[in-house]
């Protein structure tokens, strides 16, 4: 009998693994372990509107009533240093102990770092943390001059916030563009236009050999040799799932702890999900995700898999951001076999990008076009066989294309 649950980490994946565990109908005792002091929030918003001050403080995933109600025991401000998988037990950084019945490690993720001389330079940060964010905000200031390491999505929207702040920014991307892994050359292309044109200067195939300085942040001297001048930089080449924990007691893990589709480990009464697990994915191989969505539904499929109904769930990327002022939506890997089908002009305003391979819709991403995006996520999801000239018609409604593409399917 399952009566006491334990989740490790206060992030989407573990709030909503507690909601999905109660809605499942779990009336044991259930344990929310966070190592931040802050109740847990929305890590989403810190790029956006928490750094540059419309809103002070980012959006609580668990509100305090939402606390009482799912009757969660908050243990906030302590870090799980040992779990014993054979004894299911927890051991905190304060001393204490905690043995559960099962145990979801949803650990998260931290920030990438970078063995660059002069790193720990004051001005050099990163962004992970509502502290972070606050720290930021604090510091940066019109005029100031900020180098960007890393033009992902979450370099490319801190260009975006640090713009409207007033500050002049410089991307230095390694790579030939920008957004490549998530967004594809294309689209990746068009976010860096837009960038420019709010001012941002954009380097590629630039990164940084030294931050300079005494005791501040100075400059940044770039691989190509030239001197930048720089008030702050911020460093964002990518997250690492945290995973020591995992590791340490005996976890197999592989850029992440490694998991079945209903967010099993290697021991029975330990689970993993969100960003510190690596999780299957439906067109074959895994990876840690990363985004809010899959979180919330590799969450759901622990929840059930907890309570001893596990219903397989692997995963297909999900996730959108905002750039330059538009919003963009992703499902799938753009990147990979197949070929590119355009719906509507990304110059004339929303658009929606497909690759389509073997007549099946693999991969979408939209530009402010939530309605079309919606039944394209529905096509990659089923991998439905399309039409690909009805696919780029923007008179025809994505949503018979998706009828169609069933009803050949239940002929088939």
């Amino acid at each position: 009998m399952v009566s006491t649950i334990a989740v490790v980490g206060s992030g989407v994946a573990g709030v909503a693994a507690v909601q999905a565990l109660r809605s499942e109908g779990y009336d044991g005792r259930l344990f929310l372990i966070g190592k931040e002091r802050e109740h847990p929030y929305d890590r989403t918003a810190l790029s956006k509107t928490v750094l540059c001050g419309d809103k002070s403080h980012p959006p609580l995933l668990l509100p305090t009533d939402s606390i009482a109600d799912l009757r969660v025991e908050m243990v906030l401000d302590t870090t799980a240093v040992r779990l014993d998988v054979e004894r299911c037990e927890l051991e905190f950084d304060n001393g204490s102990s905690l043995k559960a019945d099962r145990v979801l490690l949803a650990t998260g993720a931290r920030a990438r770092a970078a063995a660059i001389p002069g790193v720990t330079l004051a001005g050099v940060a990163t962004l992970r943390t509502a502290t972070d964010a606050y720290e930021l905000r604090q510091q940066w200031h019109p005029g100031q001059h900020l180098i960007v390491v890393g033009g992902g999505l979450i370099g490319c929207e801190v260009a975006t916030t640090a713009r409207k702040l007033g500050l002049d920014v410089t991307i230095l991307e390694a790579s030939d563009e920008l957004l490549q892994r998530v967004l594809g050359r294309r689209i990746g292309r068009w976010c860096r236009q837009r960038l420019e044109e709010l001012g941002v200067t954009v380097r590629l195939n630039a990164g940084v050999a030294e931050f300079t300085g005494t005791d501040r942040l100075t400059g940044v001297i770039d691989t190509a040799g030239e001197v930048l001048s720089a008030d702050s930089a911020i460093l964002c080449v990518g997250a690492e799932p945290e995973t020591m924990l995992a590791e340490e007691s005996g976890l197999r893990c592989s850029r992440g702890i490694v998991v079945n589709a209903s967010g099993g480990t290697g021991a029975e009464s330990v689970f993993a999900a969100g960003d510190a697990a690596s999780w299957p994915l439906r067109t074959g191989g895994r990876r840690s995700l990363e985004t809010y969505i899959n979180s919330q539904k590799e969450a759901a499929a622990v929840a059930s898999a907890m309570l001893g109904s596990p219903v397989p769930a692997a995963q297909v990327p999900l996730s959108w951001t905002e750039i330059a002022g538009r919003h963009i939506q992703m499902v799938g890997d753009i990147e990979g076999a197949g070929t590119f089908v355009a719906r509507g002009n990304l110059e004339d305003g929303a658009a929606v990008l497909f690759r389509v391979d073997n007549g099946s819709v693999m991969a979408a991403v939209s530009v402010d076009a939530p309605r079309d995006f919606a039944m394209a996520a529905r096509l990659v999801d089923a991998g439905l066989h399309v039409n690909q000239d009805a696919l780029s018609d923007s008179d025809m409604e994505l949503r018979k294309i998706y009828q169609a593409a069933r009803r050949e399917a239940a002929l088939t």
